[in-house]
């Protein structure tokens, strides 16, 4: 079910319509990273540099930040909601879960996949394929086993993601602080110059560099964890716990998952792209690998007893 589900075109639809929505929300944080860093920066030095720009770049500075939080903050929570509603009901309808409306309000609108997919349409020959979403080995095992390894993808993929995505942030901050460490060495500057003219005009940077950091990495340990709950309900199905209460810790399971999305910070495309390839072919290893795992465990579960008559 699964192998072929996911490649149905009203499932492709919606995966196209959910990249578009996050493709959206990253251009609104490229947005806000460029207002509060380099634009940040280049104002506080003009500011010192030419005295009579101080007013205008005050006043550029509050609209600025009246726009991010008017405007560009509650955009850009709006369109990764969606995604992640349009992703959950991907995942439901693919892995054969029923919509939890408690935890996930209402269906995503039919009318916002179709606006959305159309629009994803006329880049998607420029980006990665969404055939087969999740390996096409799992097609060999039964729906509640099957489901427990596409979960578990999901997990690991984007806990890898976001630690790579911290680590690169982290080397950029470095970067900064050395080539910031450098200049101010080549001036001579006192403290009260470094503090003044070089850390209070890169303060906003740092501060959203740290942010990214601490929340790439608490979402990577919450999906640890996850994938932990994971392992545990895969061991179950795997000793033969009955396929109604394995469905419904499934469900639960896919419950988190929504909820870690639906929390997690964005992680850029360019990042996304470069490590794609290699994380697929992990991941679809992995996926072979717990196919081929159940098999076994299975054939062994449901072979007769020897002696019996």
């Amino acid at each position: 079910m699964i192998a072929i589900e996911q490649n149905t075109p009203k499932q492709l639809q919606r995966l196209g319509a959910q990249r578009q929505l996050y493709a959206t929300a990253k251009g609104i944080l490229t947005a806000q990273i460029i207002l509060s860093g380099p634009v940040a920066v280049l104002s506080a030095f003009l500011a010192r540099a030419v005295p009579s720009t101080e007013g205008f770049v005050a006043l550029w500075g509050f609209g600025a930040l009246t726009c991010d939080v008017l405007w560009l903050g509650p955009w850009l929570d709006k369109r990764r909601k969606e995604a992640v509603h349009i992703q959950e009901a991907f995942d439901c309808d693919v892995l054969g879960l029923h919509w939890n409306d408690i935890k996930a309000g209402d269906r995503p609108d039919a009318e916002l996949i179709k606006e959305q997919s159309d629009k994803y349409s006329k880049v998607a020959a420029k980006m990665p394929p969404l055939q087969n979403w999740y390996a096409p080995s799992v097609a060999e095992l039964p729906l509640y086993i099957a489901r427990l390894v596409c979960q578990r993808s999901n997990c690991w993929w984007d806990a890898k993601l976001r630690r790579r995505y911290a680590a690169l942030v982290i080397a950029i901050l470095a970067f900064i602080c050395v080539l910031v460490l450098v200049i101010s060495l080549g001036h001579n500057y006192t403290l009260k110059d470094f503090l003044l003219k070089v850390l209070a005009p890169l303060a906003p940077a740092l501060s959203l560099g740290y942010r990214q950091v601490s929340e790439q990495i608490n979402a990577a340990s919450r999906l640890d964890d996850l994938k932990l709950h994971c392992q545990a309900v895969w061991d179950a199905a795997l000793s033969g716990a009955d396929e109604r209460d394995i469905t419904a810790r499934s469900r639960e399971l896919q419950d988190e998952i929504f909820e870690s999305r639906r929390k997690s910070p964005l992680v850029f495309d360019c990042v996304f792209r470069r490590m794609r390839w290699s994380f697929e072919n992990q991941m679809t290893y992995a996926a072979d690998d717990r196919v081929a795992e159940a098999k076994r465990k299975i054939s062994v579960l449901t072979q007769t007893p020897t002696g019996s008559q």
